[in-house]
């Protein structure tokens, strides 16, 4: 049976990497048609995987195609439940993708955990309102979902504590500052994230996948506008292999935590490798739990026509992009720029980083390296990978 999520099959050669997706980026035309409010509930069950940032993309988008402005309570609303959403992903890979790669269990229990205290915490945000129907608001006598959310992340936090960091989240980010204490605190702490990033540094792999791609620049309406506008085919090329100034580039949570100290001074040494990306993973886990929030899902800066709406959010992997245009009522034309298809590019920093990985790494270890490195930087789908000399 085909996935309707598609799949990316990644093929290690002698001749180099190669990627192909059967990712159906052109999926948001199913909402071509369709009435405001039809559109809106569809968008999250058609995109299931990272539903809420598609939801807080496309609310904010059609807010400004309608010119709409955001109700600040609504925003607040909005930006946690990303965040929240951003950590049970983060957690997923942590507690059942990095132990599994290392020959040990998932931690399928504290997995439970999560997905209980997600439920929590989504339910306190969304208790009474429609957060993203456009143009929402909340009634003047709504009660505060501040102390049931909070306290359902203080669970995830206290889950962090025992499950991942072996200290609280908030502690671990001013103790874990750079390579000596992550080093010290890996070779100290009895979980499996300490247990890999240890592994990670006595086995000589934390630059391993280091790559020349550089960061996708913050990027205006106007700009994504002219990438999203115009005839289908051209439009359907660059949302499946998009590039900037002619070249692939990442956006992913390495990119997001590159101003954080630990980020910094690991990427002194190892650049975008994969111990970088690992802690940039646990940073961002470390700082949601501890109360960050994303950033807003606002309608893009730049001069749009009236009826056309251009929204960026930072999803778990990277930023995700929405662009609307209505008439009457109506979805005219939509277009979604995943993070996976710039990430994910046949030129772009994963296949750069496993070709560096097939000529540097021990043949006996590609398989589990190569499969550590795609997780690290997380695709949005499932992936198929073939080795070298292996058949199909």
């Amino acid at each position: 049976m085909t996935d309707p999520a598609g799949k990316l099959h990644i093929r290690l050669d002698p001749h180099g990497v190669r990627i192909d997706s059967t990712r159906p980026v052109g999926a948001a035309s199913l909402l071509v048609g369709r009435d405001i409010a039809h559109a809106t509930r569809l968008l999250p069950v058609l995109f299931s995987i990272c539903a809420v940032a598609q939801a807080a993309a496309g609310a904010a988008a059609i807010e400004g195609a309608l010119g709409l402005a955001v109700a600040p309570r609504i925003a607040s609303r909005r930006r946690r439940l990303v965040a929240a959403e951003t950590l049970r992903e983060h957690l997923w890979r942590i507690l059942l993708d990095w132990p599994g790669i290392m020959g040990e269990p998932a931690d399928a229990a504290a997995m439970a955990r999560v997905m209980a205290g997600y439920g929590d915490w989504r339910a306190a945000l969304t208790a009474g309102v429609d957060l993203f129907a456009p143009g929402a608001a909340l009634p003047a006598a709504e009660p505060a979902a501040a102390p049931a959310a909070e306290c359902a992340r203080r669970a995830l936090a206290d889950l962090g504590t025992l499950r991942v960091f072996g200290r609280p989240p908030d502690v671990w980010l001013e103790q874990v500052a750079g390579l000596e204490a992550l080093a010290a605190w890996a070779g100290q702490t009895d979980t499996a994230a300490a247990r890999l990033v240890h592994r990670t540094l006595t086995a000589g792999q934390a630059g391993f996948g280091r790559a020349g791609v550089g960061a996708l620049p913050p990027l205006s309406a106007t700009d994504l506008d002219r990438c999203l506008d115009g005839a289908d085919p051209a439009v359907d090329a660059f949302v499946a292999r998009p590039t900037w100034d002619g070249q692939p580039r990442e956006s992913s949570p390495l990119t997001r935590q590159l101003e954080a100290p630990l980020v910094q001074d690991l990427r002194r040494s190892f650049g975008n490798g994969l111990l970088p990306r690992l802690a940039a993973q646990l940073v961002e886990a470390a700082r949601i739990m501890a109360g960050a929030e994303a950033s807003a899902a606002e309608p893009a800066p730049g001069d749009l026509p009236a009826g056309l709406g251009l929204a960026q959010v930072p999803a778990a992997r990277g930023l995700l992009v929405h662009r609307v245009r209505l008439c009457d009522g109506r979805v005219t034309g939509y277009r979604i720029l995943a993070p996976t298809e710039w990430n994910f590019h046949p030129a772009g920093v994963v296949a750069v980083g496993l070709a560096g990985l097939m000529a540097h790494a021990d043949p006996v270890d590609l398989g589990p390296l190569a499969r550590l490195f795609i997780t690290a930087v997380d695709p949005c789908v499932d992936f198929e990978l073939q080795l070298p000399g292996r058949p199909q």
